[in-house]
């Protein structure tokens, strides 16, 4: 019996170790009790953001979102995707390099230039697919912009004359070293921005002394140009030439064909010359090249007065 006890005693006995381990756990059950008892009654404030301006922007967007949906003639007009930048084009009259830039693969723009070379003829935007090897993803970015003209309207373009309605359509011609806006608009294909850029550019160069330099202005393509050339002519008396032995850096720099390092080089050579009697004495000094030397004699007056 007396060891019973002294084995009982010895089991429920704890050192001072034991008593201290005890002591800690028992604290911590209790701070794990409270600490959960206090964050389910009184839980952390949150800090609060503020989406004013976030949700401002998204509505934003989605409002810019409807509008291009519901617009569908817009978005064409942005840049596709594909990188490609699509304009309005006729496939029986557009080049190789006009439909290249539209994003049609060279060897099938020469296989539609063989096409039409030997008689064949695009009716309808749809028969472009029967060109062998033409891309239905491309077909699908371009028709909005095909335009095919009638037969009669390609080798006769013309304009209703507003004063004989109903009548028979005139012919035309326009002189566009004169022509105001109103005067431009009238050719086909040519709105009031490709006649103000066809004015501005006539400014900067004086005049055109061909018409061969519309294609030069930006917007005008190929195909464009081929419709127009026979109602537009060019007076060569109405171009402002600059006198090349008295103009200054700044008159000679702002012209498109001479720019501001050709400008100093002709004012340096003319320091050292006295005058400059033409413009073969610029192309042999290699102040211009022979390839622009046609187009910068039209601008350039050599007298000594």
């Amino acid at each position: 019996m007396q060891s019973m006890k002294k084995a009982l005693k010895d089991y429920f006995t704890f050192s001072s170790r034991e008593r201290t381990g005890m002591l800690v756990l028992l604290m911590l059950i209790i701070l794990a009790i409270t600490a959960n008892f206090w964050l389910r009654y009184f839980p952390a404030s949150q800090k609060e953001y503020d989406y004013t301006a976030f949700n401002r922007e998204m509505d934003l967007f989605r409002s810019s979102l409807s509008r291009v949906e519901a617009v569908p003639d817009i978005r064409g007009q942005e840049t596709d995707p594909s990188g490609i930048r699509p304009f309005p084009f006729d496939p029986n009259t557009a080049t190789v390099s006009e439909m290249v830039r539209l994003g049609v693969a060279k060897s099938i723009a020469i296989r539609i230039q063989t096409y039409r070379t030997k008689g064949g003829r695009f009716k309808k935007k749809e028969d472009l697919l029967k060109i062998y090897g033409f891309d239905t993803a491309i077909y699908t970015v371009l028709s909005p912009y095909v335009n095919i003209l009638d037969e009669n309207e390609q080798h006769h373009p013309h304009v209703n004359d507003p004063s004989k309605h109903g009548q028979a359509i005139q012919h035309y011609r326009i002189e566009i070293n004169s022509s105001d806006s109103s005067g431009l608009n009238r050719l086909e294909g040519i709105g009031p921005v490709l006649a103000s850029r066809i004015m501005k550019y006539r400014g900067l160069l004086g005049g055109y002394y061909s018409v061969d330099q519309l294609t030069e202005v930006y917007g005008i393509s190929d195909s464009l140009y081929n419709a127009i050339k026979e109602h537009v002519y060019i007076d060569p008396l109405l171009v402002s030439k600059i006198s090349i032995n008295k103009a200054g850096e700044a008159q000679l720099s702002k012209h498109p064909y001479i720019g501001r390092y050709t400008a100093k080089a002709i004012l340096s050579y003319r320091k050292s010359a006295g005058t400059i009697s033409g413009i073969e004495e610029l192309v042999y000094n290699k102040i211009i090249t022979g390839e622009n030397k046609k187009k910068i004699e039209a601008y350039l007056d050599f007298s000594r007065e």
